[in-house]
């Protein structure tokens, strides 16, 4: 790869603008035209990425892959140095063999606009702990942080659904990002305080991961035996290679189903360790209720402490798995295991019609 970088050579899938001929990125007219004002909106309309996408759906233009151009997507284009003439692998960046869609003036100007408006808006932020794991219970978008309304009035951010900031396909309510936090934190203590709640679900718990270990077992099974059927495959392809009336066309081919086959098994062989992981951490399960008890208290204990964010957030990626926003603001949290199953409905509602409950 950093061969084919050396010598401007593109690596993987051609990116959205171009195609792949002979092994060269060669520009597609009609996604090089949409590129070019893409970065024309960005740079001469002042449209951010978010809103650009908006555009695109508005004029119904359609991506390469999937029914709607999103934001993150904007985002990949105009910061990808491919549309410049540069091929990057690896940290690593050099000129391309290929031809740019942009000038590299362009491209320089739309990183720096990028760099001034990340600037603008890091200074409106501020740390939300809840980040990367709210989701939408009614469409299953993720949510982010938000701050609504005009510049001068922006006193409380909110999780917004990402269908309804991109698309206004989901009706989901904005919630108050604090009293979402607050909330979270308050519910796990309670639970943390209900000891015959935490051992009768630790037992469960563990019952049922046992429960799956036959299935498990045989999902392996079956993954190694796909592994083997195509380690037999490559070698009656590796013999084509031998041959000497091969055409250039035929040993790109040839190479070309040697490479499925051998990106094939590795995705293969990394899930039979990925299901061998999850069936050594079943047979060794001896959760302890009390400890688990201990943990949680623990954990409201110390975040309540004087600390950073980054110590918080780190808190907080290690118990919460995911926070779902239900259907009138119902809160759903899942714990990271062993804890995700231990959890009861809270009778109480807590602040300002919050209402966060554990899955069960």
């Amino acid at each position: 790869m950093i061969k084919r970088l050396k010598q401007g050579l593109w690596n993987g899938q051609a990116p959205y603008g171009y195609k792949i001929v002979k092994g060269k990125l060669v520009i597609h007219r009609k996604e090089a035209d949409l590129v070019r004002m893409i970065f024309d909106l960005y740079l001469k309309k002042n449209m951010g990425v978010v809103n650009i996408s908006r555009e695109l759906n508005r004029l119904d233009i359609k991506p390469r892959k999937g029914k709607m151009w999103k934001g993150n997507t904007i985002y990949n284009i105009i910061t990808n140095p491919i549309y410049a003439g540069f091929v990057r692998w690896g940290g690593e960046m050099a000129e391309g063999s290929h031809k740019s869609i942009i000038e590299k003036e362009v491209f320089e100007c739309a990183q720096e606009t990028l760099k001034q408006r990340n600037h603008q808006t890091r200074q409106l932020r501020g740390p939300n702990y809840l980040t990367g794991l709210v989701r939408c219970g009614k469409c299953g978008s993720p949510m982010h942080v938000n701050y609504p309304g005009a510049e001068s009035k922006r006193k409380f951010k909110y999780y917004v659904c990402n269908n309804r900031y991109n698309f206004q396909s989901c009706d989901q309510d904005y919630v108050r990002a604090d009293v979402l936090e607050q909330s979270v934190i308050k519910e796990i203590g309670k639970l943390s305080e209900r000891q015959d709640v935490i051992t009768s679900l630790v037992h469960d718990y563990v019952k049922h991961n046992r429960l799956k270990l036959p299935a498990l077992e045989r999902q392996k099974d079956e993954i190694v035996g796909k592994i083997e059927s195509l380690g037999g495959k490559k070698p009656c392809l590796s013999k084509w290679l031998l041959r000497n009336d091969l055409t250039p066309e035929a040993v790109n081919y040839v190479n070309s189903l040697v490479d499925g086959y051998m990106e094939r098994e590795r995705d293969l062989q990394e899930q039979v360790w990925e299901i061998a992981d999850e069936i050594g951490t079943i047979e060794l399960m001896n959760y302890n209720a009390e400890g688990v008890g201990e943990y949680l208290r623990y954990f409201v204990k110390v975040f309540a402490d004087d600390l950073d964010f980054g110590k918080r957030r780190l808190l907080i990626e290690a118990l919460i798995k995911k926070v779902v926003i239900n259907k009138n603001k119902k809160v759903t949290v899942t714990l990271q295991p062993p804890l995700h199953s231990l959890g009861f409905l809270s009778p109480s509602l807590a602040l300002r019609g919050i209402e966060p409950r554990f899955e069960e």
